[in-house]
């Protein structure tokens, strides 16, 4: 498996800038045309193609809030060495998020790190939902009243009124600390989520039925029925690759 060392983005055009090289997607730093070429470490010419789009507005996002209950509020972005911050729900019923425009089909991993700095609901959230949500898996990190990290996908319970099962063992969110979260998604729509602290495994959860896609990845963040306020999470990079 090949992989691209990619620095920290300034922009969500930058973040945008998914690489292909050997069966891996990874977010690069460069800000990238559509038709840009790049060249990895190992000099080979990446064509980006139409992996350099990401929206933080569109029908799937405002969809994805309906099901939750929800207003959709566009997210407002920062960057700093640290990666992309994103914050934007405020009250309650409130949802935000960007998504890949690449549809991803398994089977892949999909990895990211991410730290949640403020909040009081579900400062970050990893979808990986299909076009009529009607195939996803789910990762909530909750800092309120459903305190801990949990998984959902159709076999565990409803898109936007569970938040799933906890982990094996329970992993209670703290803020100010960095979660790599992977999912794995195999051929046959299966699939397993762990979560790590600085490469110590903290929990794990497998037998999930997503189903076969294709997928689009959000990064996002809620507040449901929570004390008001800003959430707040810091996302370092996002990594899709293929076996």
């Amino acid at each position: 498996m090949t992989s691209l060392n990619c620095k920290p983005w300034n922009s969500l055009k930058a973040f945008a800038a998914l690489a292909v090289l050997s069966g891996v997607a990874q977010v690069c730093n460069p800000p990238l045309s559509a038709q840009s070429k790049v060249e990895s470490p190992r000099s080979s010419t990446v064509l980006v193609g139409n992996f350099t789009l990401w929206s933080s507005s569109s029908q799937l996002l405002s969809s994805l809030a309906s099901t939750f209950g929800s207003s959709f509020v566009a997210a407002q972005l920062s960057f700093s060495s640290s990666g992309m911050q994103i914050t934007g729900p405020t009250q309650d019923f409130q949802l935000t998020g960007v998504q890949s425009l690449v549809p991803l089909s398994p089977p892949f991993a999909a990895e990211t790190s991410v730290t949640a700095t403020q909040g009081t609901g579900d400062p970050f959230q990893v979808f990986l939902v299909s076009a009529d949500l009607t195939q996803y898996v789910t990762v909530t990190g909750n800092v309120g009243p459903y305190l801990g990290i949990w998984a959902n996908a159709p076999n565990i319970g409803a898109l936007g009124t569970s938040l799933g099962e906890q982990f094996s063992p329970p992993i209670s969110t703290a803020f100010n600390t960095p979660y790599q979260i992977v999912i794995n998604v195999d051929a046959q729509g299966a699939a397993t989520v762990r979560v790590e602290r600085s490469g110590t495994a903290l929990g794990s959860l497998s037998n999930l039925q997503p189903g076969t896609g294709p997928f689009y990845l959000v990064l996002g963040q809620r507040i449901g029925l929570a004390p008001t306020g800003t959430q707040a999470a810091d996302w370092s990079y996002v990594r899709v690759s293929t076996p």
